[in-house]
């Protein structure tokens, strides 16, 4: 990969040799940044953190990344993770050796600036770290951001509990990264020692993985997991082997139950094959992920993950450090898209259908009753139809991130004392639009990431939106910076850190107050469902047979899915 950027650098550093450059160190060998035409801060662009192993080794932990000696170009090449190029808005190259990071720093000639590490979203099947536009939150706070790439989908998450595809290829890219981190970053004036790692989504997923993993201990000191988390199917696969052999279907191999033949033809397959068929895995009525990490069966190599989160949060097997930790009001509305497939009349026919992935019943009856009751709970006697789209919004919210979210965070407090500043998200302006079906607005998924985020065209906002933007800005700000998202005295708000029952959390709505028990009792009833029925997640075991209960494939979603993905804030 390293000879292909140095070439396709050549044309690019044509256009930026106007600009001033600045050479970095690294133990990998030189590399030059150019100025931002702001003047503001350098930056350097897709450098290599590491290797993809090639060929029948593509689904294996990342290699150390090349070296060289004479100063890399680092210039915009935008090289992306094989994926479901539609998605993408910019140029892009993409390519299997994709494992790069882009570096932002100040203009300045100050050393131990804090570090932000920003992962990427897109359900672990699309996105960049390209795709990343925070330069705005960050330059004018001396502090280095981080965005980056990883493998993604069956490329990155296959897990088959082999030799040859151990699993969680992809979030060890991430842990590779922050190593990376760890090693160069006091070359570009960046504290190792000061890093905080954020995300939304499947960024906040891996985040939060990120600080429950042995790989990772010591790497990072603070986290800012965002609708997103690593309790559930939205994090872990709970079958990775049927997983594999669904998505072995959609790619029309049929001899799946074959785990050795299973694994050749996954070896054989190439990343850009696979990325075409996982869309379809982030539109699972069960509010699961296809493709996420997985629990690793030990086969001689360091694993990412040893045991199931849950047991993990329980046992207090993690170093505790203070967490920014919250999601958007009303994230079932990412669900919206859906009803155009029939999700109503699906949830009025067969509501079972629609329970989380981990939770097991010992019978068809048992599953219907436990179905029946959370109906009732959301919907009462009436029908799942236009009239209670806020109802399906709830519940969505609920079983995608809203519980799981809340119970990994009382298992971490259960296990021991860690700040944790709980929040949600609830602004809404003039010009918010209402929630289809509705006159009501509310704030979709990952929402409270984007207005943090660079926007290329601010005009039409109202004066509400860009205070809530400079708030939002300071308070994620002074997290990264001092632990704590208003440090003593601030002119902000007061914002302790949460408890075991969910309170204080800040709601950060168009007025910011303090509230108590996150959820209520929407919570109480899916802990109460999840004490009796929660199942422990497989670990992969290719001598035995997988489960027999497959995964539908969903295909009719597809262009759903691309469409609300595209259109939301999915980083």
């Amino acid at each position: 990969m390293l000879c292909l950027l140095v070439l396709l650098g050549a044309a690019a550093t044509a256009t930026a040799q106007t600009a001033e450059s600045r050479v970095v160190t690294t133990h990998h060998g030189p590399i030059r940044g150019y100025k931002d035409p702001d003047g503001s801060m350098y930056s350097f662009y897709d450098v290599p953190y590491a290797t993809v192993p090639t060929g029948m080794d593509k689904f294996k932990a990342p290699l150390p990344p090349p070296t060289w000696t004479q100063p890399f170009e680092a210039v915009f090449r935008g090289v992306i993770c094989p994926q479901l190029v539609m998605l993408i808005s910019e140029p892009y190259i993409m390519q299997e050796d994709c494992l790069v990071a882009n570096i932002f720093v100040p203009d300045t000639n100050d050393t131990n600036l804090p570090v932000v590490v920003n992962v990427h979203g897109g359900g672990f099947v699309f996105g960049s770290g390209s795709s990343i536009h925070l330069t705005n939150f960050v330059k004018n706070n001396n502090m280095i951001l981080i965005t980056f790439n990883y493998r993604l989908g069956a490329y990155g998450f296959l897990c088959l509990g082999t030799e040859n595809v151990p699993g969680n290829a992809g979030m060890k890219d991430q842990a590779a990264l922050l190593r990376w981190v760890n090693q160069n970053i006091a070359q570009f004036g960046g504290n190792p020692n000061d890093v905080t790692v954020m995300g939304c989504s499947a960024g906040g997923i891996s985040t939060d993985l990120l600080t429950i993993s042995n790989m990772t201990r010591s790497l990072f000191h603070r986290a800012i997991p965002e609708s997103g988390c690593s309790y559930g199917a939205i994090a872990i696969q709970y079958d990775p082997i049927q997983n594999a052999k669904d998505h072995a279907r959609l790619m029309n191999f049929s001899n799946v139950d074959d785990i050795a033949a299973l694994e050749q033809f996954y070896m054989t397959v190439s990343a850009t094959t696979l990325a075409m068929h996982s869309i379809s895995t982030l539109s699972l009525p069960d509010s699961s992920f296809t493709f996420a990490a997985c629990l690793e069966r030990d086969v001689g190599v360091e694993m990412f993950l040893q045991d199931d989160p849950a047991d993990i949060l329980k046992n207090g097997d993690f170093p505790a450090m203070p967490l920014l930790y919250g999601l958007a009001k009303d994230e079932g509305m990412f669900r919206i898209p859906n009803i155009l497939g029939g999700w109503l009349s699906k949830m009025n026919e067969h509501f079972s259908d629609f329970l989380p992935n981990e939770l097991r019943f010992e019978s068809v009856e048992e599953k219907e009753r436990v179905a029946n009751t959370v109906r009732t709970f959301y919907f009462g006697d009436r029908p799942v139809n236009v009239s209670t789209i806020l109802e399906y919004v709830d519940f969505h919210t609920d079983v995608l991130f809203g519980y799981r979210m809340m119970k990994g965070l009382t298992l971490r407090l259960g296990a021991k004392a860690q700040p944790i500043y709980l929040y949600q998200y609830s602004f809404v302006d003039e010009n918010t639009s209402p929630i289809l079906f509705t006159n009501v607005t509310g704030t979709n998924h990952c929402e409270q990431y984007g207005i943090i985020s660079d926007h290329n065209n601010m005009t039409g906002r109202t004066d509400a939106y860009i205070n809530m933007q400079h708030m939002m800005r300071s308070l994620w700000t002074n997290f990264i910076l001092t632990g704590k998202p208003v440090p003593d005295g601030s002119s902000l708000p007061t914002w302790p850190a949460t408890n075991i029952t969910r309170s204080p959390y800040m709601d950060l709505g168009p007025v910011v107050r303090l509230e108590n028990s996150m959820f209520g009792a929407r919570f109480e009833l899916w802990d109460g469902i999840y004490e009796k029925h929660y199942r422990k997640p497989m670990r992969p075991n290719p001598n035995m047979p997988g489960s027999a209960a497959g995964v539908a494939s969903n295909v009719y979603v597809l262009s759903l899915a691309v469409c609300s993905l595209a259109s939301r804030y999915f980083y």
